[in-house]
């Protein structure tokens, strides 16, 4: 169909510019309902995302519209030309697209193993360890293989092919009462030995949700944060740096500040780089590279998409998928003194650089009172993202994981929790 939009498209009066991204994902799946497989399938899917520009009056506008389906030239017209009707309200500060240098793909290599093979080491893996009262009532398996193709009127001709495992379980515990979680997860490349310390760790958390009681009145408590709340908490550290924020003047921050105190306890590390040799492009078809953004606790660099980076007078450096931190020195042993709280749950990080706030809502944490482990909920923490920052000790157990690539674990001082 690109040929097809192409064609189209240079026909139509109006439009200045366009892109198109084709997105191809051929899912196999697989579902378990109380340690029974249930049924595979294979779902393909193809759609296409096409953006038209309309320059007028020395601005730009621009407009969106998907296909899923074939349809015919005239069909294909006159959604075209709606588009660029509904550009013409929108007006930008010019900018270019991005150019193309010539046709290249980029694949990574598919699992070693089969789906087959997949579907039963993972049934293996999570029934291995199920009790009458402590098992998974439901687990859905998909391993995708992900195209991605854009095309663009200043020649970009690109196409990535990459690959996942994605599983979805529910966890229960069966006591007085029954209690069930949700855990999704996500492997950019095939572990069993990952897959199987997270199936140990859901059944450890839905049990300890369900003998969760309300948090002992304290004020102050060190918390510990781990994997996907490691990589929320960095990637909400350095959106202050993007193009986007700088423009909109949401910092004040130059390359060469310091972020941190002289006697901060880490001076973080930050790089931005593509999860794999595939990643290697943006949706805007600009290739991208490994770069620091943070580099023993001063900004480097600001980044961001191409739009924002002419707006901003600034070499585009695209948004690599995958942020990077070196690693810590110290191991969760260590982190594990004193009294503080390991948060399981969290719903969402909320973090204010400018407004110097850090916090969130806690749905399943472990206090450590320095005699005994408490499983607790339904409370939250909130504190100064400056001293988050100061007294921030990191890990050396890493994880790598869906947009993350980093330290497992992160201590922070002092909080106030309620």
């Amino acid at each position: 169909m690109i040929k097809q939009l192409v064609k189209v498209l240079n026909q139509v009066e109006g439009v200045d510019d366009y892109r198109i991204i084709e997105r191809t994902e051929k899912s196999h799946q697989a579902f378990f309902v109380l340690s029974k497989l249930e049924t595979t399938r294979l779902v393909e899917t193809c759609e296409y995302q096409v953006t038209v520009y309309n320059r007028h009056n020395n601005l730009i506008g621009s407009s969106d519209f998907n296909l899923s389906h074939k349809v015919s030239n005239k069909e294909l017209e006159k959604l075209i030309k709606d588009a660029v009707y509904a550009a013409t309200f929108v007006s930008n500060k010019d900018f270019n697209l991005v150019n193309g240098q010539k046709k290249k793909s980029f694949k990574d290599a598919p699992f070693n193993d089969s789906f087959e093979t997949i579907t039963k080491k993972v049934y293996d893996i999570y029934t291995k360890y199920a009790t009458p009262n402590l098992k998974f009532n439901a687990v859905e398996l998909f391993y995708n293989e992900l195209t991605t193709h854009v095309v663009n009127s200043k020649g970009v001709n690109l196409t990535k092919t990459n690959y996942n495992l994605e599983i979805e379980s529910i966890p229960s515990y069966d006591g007085d009462n029954k209690v069930e979680i949700y855990k999704f997860d996500s492997y950019p490349v095939l572990d069993y030995d990952q897959i199987e310390s997270n199936v140990k760790q859901a059944l450890e958390d839905v049990k300890a949700r369900y003998k969760a009681v309300k948090l002992p009145k304290i004020k102050k408590c060190d918390v510990i944060l781990k994997d996907n709340d490691c990589g929320e908490f960095f990637e909400s550290f350095i959106d202050d740096y993007s193009y986007r924020m700088v423009f909109s003047g949401a910092t004040d921050k130059k390359p060469g500040d310091m972020l941190v105190d002289a006697n901060a306890k880490t001076k973080l590390s930050i790089t931005l780089a593509p999860s794999s040799k595939a990643k290697a492009f943006d949706n805007d078809g600009l290739l991208l590279k490994k770069f620091n953004v943070v580099d023993k606790g001063a900004l480097t660099s600001y980044y961001g998409d191409n739009v924002m980076g002419q707006y901003l007078g600034i070499d585009p450096s695209g948004v690599p998928d995958e942020i990077q931190v070196k690693k810590g020195s110290k191991s969760l042993d260590s982190l594990k003194k004193g009294k503080y709280i390991e948060i399981i749950a969290l719903s969402g990080i909320q973090i204010d650089v400018r407004g110097d706030y850090i916090g969130g809502e806690v749905r399943l944490g472990i206090y450590h009172n320095g005699e005994e482990e408490i499983p607790v909920s339904g409370f939250s923490f909130s504190g100064s993202f400056k001293n988050a920052l100061n007294t921030l000790t990191t890990s050396k157990e890493i994880v790598k994981i869906k947009g993350y690539n980093g330290p497992k674990y992160l201590k922070i001082k002092n909080v106030s929790v309620m």
